[in-house]
């Protein structure tokens, strides 16, 4: 009987934390990819390009994570100041999806695309670690060639996180990489329905092969916006 009654608080525990909505604020550091995208400038001037670069990625860029009814949505703050030639980030994760829909933005063309996670692997650990007050295990969440650290908290049973990072049995609440450390400094129930923004049915959604050339063809697009961008930034250096 005991057993029966366990097994109903859990069951019921699941369902209403399935069913609630939650708003989580995130900081997130990214170590940046420096390409140059075959322009030629003198070692001097590149080092002091790299060196702005990689000065301004210390500075944490905020996020912002909605849960509501197994389905999520992680995008960057709107609150922050965001270049008019900065990708845009959204991610889109569906209750009866496996994997997750990413806004392709190249500044002149918008789409989605989706991304089944199936190469991803997870290996449980024993390791906690406390984070805005709730209990978090350690996972070994392995994408591709690349290991993460994903900290979750069980005591929130939702399968959510930032960016593309779920697929565990509670809320992410911080994520460790080489090139990324992404982690919660505010969970909120208090939640403006309004603010969660959906996915714009107007968008084309591609997967797989397509979805390889269409992220080609707008990689090819934003060569035109990198060359401005590299030339603003050698002016800058030469105006200094």
């Amino acid at each position: 009987m005991k057993k029966h009654i366990t097994l109903f608080v859990m069951t019921w525990c699941v369902i209403v934390h399935s069913q609630m909505t939650i708003k989580v604020s995130y900081e997130s550091i990214s170590k940046p990819k420096i390409n140059y995208n075959g322009f030629s400038f003198p070692e001097s001037q590149k080092a002091e390009i790299e060196r702005q670069i990689l000065q301004n990625a210390k500075k944490p860029e905020k996020y912002i994570l909605y849960y509501e009814n197994g389905n999520s949505f992680f995008q960057r703050d709107p609150s922050e100041n965001v270049h008019s030639t900065q990708q845009k980030t959204e991610y889109y994760r569906m209750r009866d999806k496996v994997g997750i829909y990413r806004l392709s933005d190249y500044i002149v063309e918008e789409f989605y695309g989706y991304y089944p996670m199936d190469n991803v692997s997870i290996e449980f650990s024993d390791e906690t670690q406390v984070i805005e007050n709730y209990t978090c295990k350690l996972a070994l969440y392995k994408i591709g060639d690349t290991v993460n650290k994903v900290w979750y908290t069980e005591d929130i049973p939702v399968s959510a996180g930032p960016y593309n990072y779920y697929n565990v049995p509670g809320l992410i609440l911080k994520v460790e990489n080489p090139n990324l450390l992404c982690y919660a400094v505010n969970i909120s129930k208090n939640v403006d329905k309004k603010d969660i923004k959906k996915m714009n049915n107007e968008l084309e959604v591609y997967e797989g092969e397509e979805l390889e050339r269409k992220n080609g063809e707008g990689r090819q697009k934003m060569l035109g916006n990198s060359r401005q961008k590299a030339d603003k930034l050698m002016k800058n250096i030469q105006n200094k």
